[in-house]
């Protein structure tokens, strides 16, 4: 039996796989070159309707994958060659799965006949991505089934990829050599149908009680899911906690709507604790502010729902008594919930959101430079806008400093697994994917962690202004109770100082850089980069430990504020 492909019939197949997959909404496939992954490459881009990315680093073209689908929210295909070229897609697939962004990876291999016998760059890359994809498929060698089979393939792992409970998929195909294909096209192939789309099903009601809180953690709300559960929080009369990334804290609805920011420094105060609902409704993801779970461990409301289609149900306080699982727009459309409008309740909780947020706002005004400013600086600017903010410190300063307003923000933070993993990267995808000008808010140490990804934003032709607060370090583990210890050497061991001069990186990137020290030279570079062709590096130097005494010094001020009696 031979064993060589017959490239014709491999051409075929996979020119059915991409046409299919374009037909039912990818639009883009992110390729890092390589040899056995040729006929994949030259069949989706020989395929209409499909645009490519090229990318040296499959970590980052992985992870702008993930940021363009986020941005367009529409799937993203991805191609790599065989070995630890795939291998390199883990973390970026690992964030896709528990952020429920659709992702179709492809990964080319060896044909079974050289697997196990040391042939050059094979690894075994069968469930690769152990439970971290919603499906793994192995192929048949390319070309070895009809094109029909390979359609049929393309609508079935796609179907998964945008399913009830959105992530990425893995297809591993094996590919035979001779590799290049041939010159004429192979005949088209009648498309099958698209999957139909996701029906909820009608989820249980809501107890009647004015005494309710809607906790909106990340997620990717579209418009119809944000106004959704605006509406639900105004007819209900319920306050939406609205962490900075759940699409619910910035835009026109919070006009109308009882939206609550600084949960971060409210909800630690007396004042929250003399304020507990009768129903927390918890959707999304876990919030990032910790202060909302040490809440809800003191209080114990007596009901605690989760409303999440992805399974994760987050539950860190062990207080959910309730689970659904439903997409939280469509749950929001679609839920039976009392109708009870403004009441005292509802008042109380924004009026003690606002009286927060103008304690904060009127702190920072007055303080040092750090981060916090940076925050306010963002803030100020005019939308829309894209804001991809990175985990670690970012993330916990966008909670604790960014109120509530009219003015649209979209935020786009990698919360799924909570990684510094390809934060560069994902705001190049969300750049190229929106028409809106995009900022990411990012750490020192998560910057020089994707520098391949941020080299490549003048070839993928990327507008972006980079804010980097640059505290030398890991300055959120300043906040941990050992950076005090008499015994630990805490600078050496966490907080990892690296000694760069970050205004390196902007020649090696193409971009251009200004160093800012005050709120004055900051409001004057955002204003001149944000929106502007190009890369743009934005560095503000800051002190971890200053940023540590801001925080706590606003929530001070927040309890002063809300609870002045706790004082005398």
């Amino acid at each position: 039996m031979s064993t060589a492909a017959d490239p014709v019939a491999t051409q075929a197949a996979l020119r059915a796989f991409f046409s299919q997959l374009a037909a039912g909404g990818v639009a883009h496939v992110a390729v890092s070159p390589g040899s056995r992954s040729t006929p994949l490459t030259i069949a989706a881009d020989r395929t209409a309707g499909l645009d490519l990315s090229i990318h040296l680093d499959e970590r980052a073209g992985a992870f702008f994958a993930l940021g363009l689908a986020r941005a367009t929210r529409r799937p993203v295909a991805l191609v790599c060659t065989s070995g630890t070229a795939a291998a390199n897609y883990l973390p970026a697939v690992v964030e896709a799965f528990h952020s429920g962004v659709p992702l179709v990876v492809l990964s080319a291999d060896r044909p079974p006949e050289l697997q196990g016998r040391g042939a050059a760059q094979t690894i075994d890359q069968q469930h690769l991505y152990g439970t971290h994809v919603r499906r793994y498929v192995e192929a048949a060698v390319a070309g070895t089934e009809p094109p029909e089979a390979a359609a049929a393939l393309a609508v079935s792992v796609l179907g998964t990829a945008v399913g009830p409970a959105p992530g990425p998929v893995h297809v591993n195909w094996p590919l035979r050599e001779p590799l290049e294909p041939p010159d004429a096209d192979p005949a088209p192939l009648e498309l099958l149908a698209s999957p139909a789309p996701t029906t909820w099903p009608t989820p249980p009601s809501l107890p009647d009680t004015p005494r309710g809180v809607l906790v909106a953690g990340p997620m990717d709300l579209d418009a119809g899911g944000i106004a959704a559960v605006a509406e639900l929080a105004a007819r209900t009369g319920w306050p939406i906690l609205a962490d900075p990334a759940s699409g619910l804290r910035r835009g026109p609805h919070v006009a109308d709507t009882p939206v609550v920011a600084c949960g971060e420094h409210l909800l630690p105060t007396p004042w929250a604790d003399s304020h507990v609902p009768d129903v927390v409704v918890q959707l999304g993801a876990m919030p990032t502010s910790k202060a909302y779970r040490l809440w809800l461990e003191r209080n114990r409301p007596a009901t605690v729902i989760t409303v999440d289609h992805l399974g994760r149900h987050p539950d860190a306080a062990l207080a959910v008594t309730d689970r659904v699982d439903h997409e939280p727009g469509a749950w929001a459309t679609s839920v039976e919930a009392p109708a009870h409008g403004t009441t005292d309740w509802t008042s109380a909780w924004t009026g003690a959101g606002e009286a927060a947020a103008g304690a904060v706002a009127d702190f920072v005004a007055t303080a040092p430079f750090d981060e916090p400013s940076v925050v306010e600086a963002i803030d100020a600017l005019a939308g829309p806008l894209n804001l991809v903010v990175a985990n670690s410190m970012p993330i916990r300063d966008l909670d604790a400093f960014l109120p509530a307003s009219t003015r649209p923000l979209r935020v786009v933070a990698n919360r799924g697994a909570n990684g510094i993993d390809g934060q560069a990267s994902t705001a190049l995808g969300v750049a190229i994917g929106s028409p809106d000008p995009t900022v990411l808010l990012t750490g020192d140490l998560a910057l020089l962690h994707d520098l391949s990804g941020l080299t490549a934003a003048d070839r993928l032709g990327a507008d972006l202004t980079v804010v980097v607060v640059d505290n030398d370090g890991g300055g959120i583990f300043t906040f941990l109770p050992i950076a005090d210890s008499p015994t630990v050497d805490h600078h050496r061991l966490f907080h990892t100082p690296h000694g760069l001069d970050l205004a390196h990186v902007a020649p090696l990137c193409g971009a251009s850089y200004t160093r800012v020290t005050d709120r004055a030279s900051l409001d004057a570079a955002l204003a001149t980069t944000v929106g502007r062709a190009g890369l743009h590096l934005v560095h503000a130097p800051v002190d971890a430990a200053t940023n540590v005494g801001l925080h706590r010094g606003a929530a001070a001020v927040v309890a002063a504020v809300l609870c002045p009696e706790a004082g005398r």
